[in-house]
Parts: structure tokens; sequence; C-alpha cells
């Protein structure tokens, strides 16, 4: 990514002196991943180049069949029943030990990611392997919130912000790779707080399709020319319970703004006759239920009671 470039180059150009333990942080959307991914390829390359990858070499093609043996990863765990933990857990972090130890078989790479998941147990740990640095052992730490990492792990690792993007760099990125016009490629960078790869992925997200259908139902609802019931059911069957919770986040925090008489994030849409009998202490108190909800979501919560208590209130916003 073109944002990344000068950390890329302060990188490699330490070859063969690598630091052993890295942590790539940025806001979500920015290419922390691809990035962390580019140098787990580049070191492990059997024919590297002093930029990139050869893609071609025995061990380019065991990365894209992810069949590597010199890199492991590690993500907190998905279940039986597809439900991901919330934290990456000590027994993960133990398994790194047989893999640091390994020698004479040229570079391994770690990526663990988010590393703001790791629990107290694997943070400590963690702590050991990086007091501890095997030969030819890159560690590379992805995390969107990097102050969430407890100060021992942070001290130890060598810290690239290879997720700051400038407005252009952002709107250039946005329209090298997809035909927006420039009004939708500033709406797309205003809700994703300027991240242009999570605007990319947003144009084809349902919920970002939605959003005036959302707006419209809204304003019936207020009105009660639609019962809460009724407009759970259907968006139920719509968007997941994730998706609403974000396309509700979008629209509270533009309601918001409209009734503060602040700019909104969502240019192409009017919440004007929305916020018109609003109460903004109920929608400021709505959007902290809002994201209580999207934290709840890690437990044992039924769904459907989210989008029909969530209904209600959104239709008692009255002043």
């Amino acid at each position: 990514m073109p944002w990344q470039q000068q950390s890329w180059q302060r990188l490699v150009s330490r070859f063969p002196k690598i630091p052993h333990a890295i942590l790539l942080s940025g806001m979500p959307g920015t290419g922390k991943r691809p990035f962390a991914d580019q140098l787990a390829a580049w070191l492990l390359c059997l024919n590297r180049s002093p930029q990139q990858a050869c893609g071609e070499c025995p061990s380019c093609q065991w990365l894209k069949a992810d069949t590597h043996p010199s890199l492991l990863r590690i993500s907190p765990e998905v279940d039986n029943k597809g439900k991901v933990s919330q934290f990456i857990k000590i027994d993960q972090i133990r398994e790194l030990m047989p893999f640091v130890q390994q020698t004479g078989k040229g570079w391994r790479v770690i990526i663990i990611e988010p590393a703001e998941s790791l629990n107290i147990a694997a943070a400590n740990a963690l702590l050991k392997t990086l007091e501890e640095p095997g030969e030819q052992v890159t560690l590379i730490l992805v995390s969107d919130q990097p102050l969430q990492l407890p100060a021992t792990i942070r001290s130890r690792l060598q810290q690239y912000r290879v997720g700051e993007v400038s407005h252009q760099q952002a709107l250039d990125y946005l329209n090298s790779r997809g035909s927006f016009s420039m009004e939708q490629s500033q709406l797309l960078l205003n809700i994703s707080n300027g991240a242009p790869l999570a605007a990319l992925d947003m144009a084809e997200q349902p919920a970002f399709l939605a959003r005036q259908d959302w707006l419209n139902d809204w304003q019936k609802l207020l009105e009660r020319r639609l019962s809460p019931v009724t407009l759970s059911g259907n968006w139920q069957k719509r968007l997941s319970l994730t998706e609403w919770l974000n396309l509700l986040q979008w629209m509270i925090r533009d309601a918001i703004a409209t009734h503060l008489n602040q700019p909104v994030r969502q240019i192409d849409l009017n919440f004007t006759s929305v916020i018109k009998n609003i109460n903004i202490e109920q929608l400021f108190n709505l959007q902290q239920q809002i994201l209580s909800a999207i934290h709840g979501q890690t437990q044992n919560i039924q769904s459907s009671l989210v989008y029909d208590t969530l209904m209600m209130q959104l239709m008692n916003l009255h002043d």
C-alpha cells in the first residue's frame, strides 16, 4: 500500500538484522494484515528481491497453499458452533515454544492477530518468548488497539504504524480500485473513518446498500405506520445482527449530528424529518445501548430479542 512504503523500507533495509518482535499498529481497514503477510512472505522466500518475495519458489508456493511449515498464525479460536473466542489463550502461546526453539531451518515467522486479544496468562507466556528470542525468528503482532497490550509486552516490540493514511491517499486508493464518483468515495471514507480497505469492502456490504431503506422504515416506525414487531421480523430476514447494529450506529451518529447542526457522514441521506420530534438525550442513551449490544454479541445473547428491544426504543424517541 502506498502509505506503507516508508515503514516497509525501514524494515527491509535492516535485513538480516530484522527485529525479533514487531508490532504493526493502525486503525482497522488500513492494510495491517496484508503488510504482515507480505513481510512473512519476504522473510521466508528462498529467492527474495530487495523489495518483495519472488512468488514462485517452494516457500512462496507453500504460502499460497497455506501449508508453510515455518509460518505460524495465532488468532482467537473458533469453536465447533462457529463462535469466535474473545481471547487468545495460554495454550495457543505454549504451542510457540517448540516452533521457536527449532534451529538450523531458516527463518520462522509467527503472526499474532489481533494482539490485543491475548488474555493475561497468554500475554505472560508470550513475554517469556520475547525475553529469550531464537535465531531467525520474527514475531509479528498486529493490533488495532496497541495500548490494550500490557506495557511489558509493548516495551519489547518495535512498533511500525502502518495504518496512517492521508485523506488523499485513501481517495487515490479507492479510485484505483473501483469506478466510484468523488461523492461515493467521500461517503465510503466518511463511514469507514477514512480507512481505504474498509471503505472498499463496505461498498458491497448489505448494511451499506440498505441505508436508505432503513431510514424510510425508521420514519414509518416513528410515525406509527409500521409496528416494531413487523419491522423487527423484516430486518432479521434482511441483515444479520452484526450488520444491523453497524447500520444503527451510522444512523444514530448522523441523527445526533443533524440535531446539533453538525456535518453528517452519510452525505447522501437527509435526517431532518427523522429527528424532527426526537429527544437528543434519548438518542445518546440509545447510542450507548447499541454499543452494549455490539459488545454483548460475544455472550450467549438471543438475537431476536435484541432486534425487538431496539425497535421498541427506536419507536419511542419522541420529545
